[in-house]
């Protein structure tokens, strides 16, 4: 990936966020000119530092791993956690003693 991809992803990102450029320069302390050039790919250089500050205001990260990775299944599986999180979403409990299936009684 290189500085116009990550620009690229970051601008989606930054949008997604419903963050003005001003308001992740306002955050990040990098000038909003700056996130303007990285964005449309027009910044030749942007320091590891403030790349950082810049996804960290959006939620992005990044991940180092060798030249031609391709996913993995441990990509996949983590990826797909991530978007199935249930941490929020209420959980039905069957207490121990509930019966399953049909209801006891008498027999039909």
């Amino acid at each position: 990936m290189n500085l116009a991809e990550l620009g690229e992803a970051f601008r989606r990102a930054r949008i997604g966020a419903c963050l003005t450029q001003q308001e992740v320069a306002t955050l990040s302390g990098v000038p909003r000119g700056r996130i303007s050039m990285f964005e449309t790919g027009m910044l030749p250089e942007l320091g590891a530092v403030k790349l950082l500050s810049l996804f960290d205001v959006v939620g992005l990260e990044i991940l180092a791993r060798p030249r031609g990775h391709q996913r993995t299944l441990d990509d996949v599986l983590r990826e797909a956690e991530e978007a199935y999180d249930t941490s929020d979403t209420p959980k039905r409990v069957r207490s121990k003693g509930a019966p399953r299936g049909k209801a006891s009684g008498g027999e039909s």
